[in-house]
């Protein structure tokens, strides 16, 4: 067995680095008469010799003869080499040695670049991959999603890097998950580590707001034009798209006004006017804003005071006089009370409720104490009374009453602690009527219907539109 080319081996797989696979080769002829066999034997300090497949060479025929070694570690590497064989004689200038340099095993890394989630095109993920200078390597690549402690495989390919960077992007659907987990598995060589990178993400999140932020003017008229200012506000993490904004009467589900919208992006707003050819009739005036498009349906609502025309009299009110009148009242209702013994008046004030006075029977005729049978409660009848006497309640035991002669010519004192039937009542409206405020608008103290007096006009007389009462329109608490 000799040489068929020019002698020593050949060497495929350099540059090489530590854990790659090298192939030594050599063309071996047979110049022999019989069939021969030959393998390529390896070996290097510390390790124990490779000895490549037996090759069967026919006499006058070549063929080549070939061993796989891997690199075991890095640096300048003798490796010594050896055509033998069991049957036929080997020419000596069939073995050798061949030096070659093994470099560092190349790094391999990954780096997640973004992530895109929205409920139009779910989630999306863009990410490189970074391969150290030498050679190209194969590589499997796994996209896993994280929820909880569950690891799910959203993809999985093979791939053949060049030294460099190298970006990938993966649409991934809209899976369950909380993170994401990229990671690079060398295929067949070696590397420092497996390279992995992982990223938060969650779902898309679909908010927004509307909200009325003016009116002009302010306290409309019914049936007057009015501009509203309405403000629509994307709080969410995904973009919403094109809409409209309605306004609507609640009390009569009428759409008052309407208008389109432009999509909004995550995290702004847009404010839109409207205009209101004709408010409605009524007050308050209660309206509703809506938002409508495909991702979202949100509403505000609000009270509008609305303006009612009042009369109003410049004329200022004696108030010195007034209270002199009030002081003198009170003095003479004192006076005639002293004088009356047994006549008892109960005054109550309050400017926006209606007084009562008490009148109680001034001329009663005598009467003596009986006692209930039930409860034994004193009660007072007539002397010359008989029949059927009822007790108060809570008892009200019915029972009879004989009529008794009463020989003394004393009457009895009245006394303040025993019940009075009263005979009737007398209401009296108070003359003057009084509502406060600190602004243009103000309560009628009889209905409570909402009245606009300007402070500029006050102290003035008003009528109320809706009850009629006149009342005297003041500034302040």
């Amino acid at each position: 067995m000799v040489s068929a080319g020019s002698g020593g081996v050949a060497i495929v797989g350099l540059p090489a680095h530590q854990g790659d696979d090298l192939i030594f080769s050599s063309l071996i002829h047979n110049e022999g008469e019989e069939t021969g066999s030959v393998r390529l034997s390896l070996s290097i300090p510390g390790s124990e010799s490779i000895v490549g497949e037996e090759v069967f060479i026919d006499p006058g025929s070549s063929r080549e003869v070939q061993t796989i070694l891997t690199l075991p570690f890095s640096g300048l590497m003798n490796v010594s080499w050896e055509i033998i064989s069991s049957n036929s004689n080997v020419s000596e200038n069939l073995s050798g040695i061949s030096s070659i340099s093994v470099d560092e095993p190349q790094n391999l890394d990954v780096e997640i670049i973004d992530t895109s989630w929205t409920f139009a095109d779910g989630l999306d993920l863009s990410f490189r991959s970074i391969l150290e200078e030498g050679r190209e390597r194969q590589v499997s690549i796994e996209v896993s999603g994280i929820s909880g402690s569950d690891n799910i495989l959203l993809q999985r390919f093979d791939a053949i890097l060049s030294p460099g960077m190298r970006h990938f992007s993966l649409s991934l659907g809209s899976p369950d998950i909380s993170s994401l987990l990229v990671t690079i598995t060398p295929f067949e060589w070696v590397s420092d580590s497996v390279a992995t990178d992982q990223i938060d993400v969650s779902k898309p999140i679909i908010s927004g707001s509307v909200e009325i932020l003016s009116l002009n003017p302010e306290v409309p008229s019914s049936g007057e034009s009015v501009s509203v200012v309405v403000q629509i506000s994307n709080t969410g993490t995904d973009p919403i798209g094109a809409g409209k904004i309605r306004l609507i009467s609640l009390s009569t589900g009428i759409v008052l006004e309407e208008k389109s919208t432009s999509s909004i992006s995550t995290l702004s707003e847009s404010s839109e006017t409207l205009t209101i050819q004709s408010w409605p009739e009524g007050n308050p005036v209660d309206i509703r804003a809506e938002w409508i498009s495909d991702e979202i349906v949100t509403e505000f609502e609000i009270s509008v005071i609305s303006n009612i025309i009042v009369t109003t009299s410049d004329t200022e009110i004696p108030w010195l006089t007034l209270v002199i009148g009030a002081v003198s009242g009170i003095l003479l209702a004192i006076a005639l009370r002293s004088a009356n013994k047994g006549r008892s008046n109960s005054v109550g004030i309050n400017p926006k409720k209606k007084l009562k006075t008490v009148k109680k029977n001034l001329e009663e005729p005598e009467k003596r104490e009986v006692n209930c049978p039930e409860c034994s409660r004193a009660l007072l009848v007539p002397y010359s009374y008989s029949g059927r006497a009822r007790c108060a309640p809570p008892c009200s035991t019915e029972f009879s009453v004989s009529m008794e002669v009463n020989d003394d010519e004393n009457s009895m004192e009245e006394e303040n602690d025993i019940e009075e039937i009263e005979d009737e009542q007398i209401e009296s409206e108070d003359d003057t009527l009084v509502a406060r405020s600190n602004d243009d608008l103000l309560d009628c103290p009889s209905c409570n219907q909402v009245l606009k007096v300007p402070l500029s006009k006050r102290p003035a007389t008003a009528r109320c539109p809706a009850c009629k009462i006149e009342f005297e329109a003041l500034e302040g608490d």
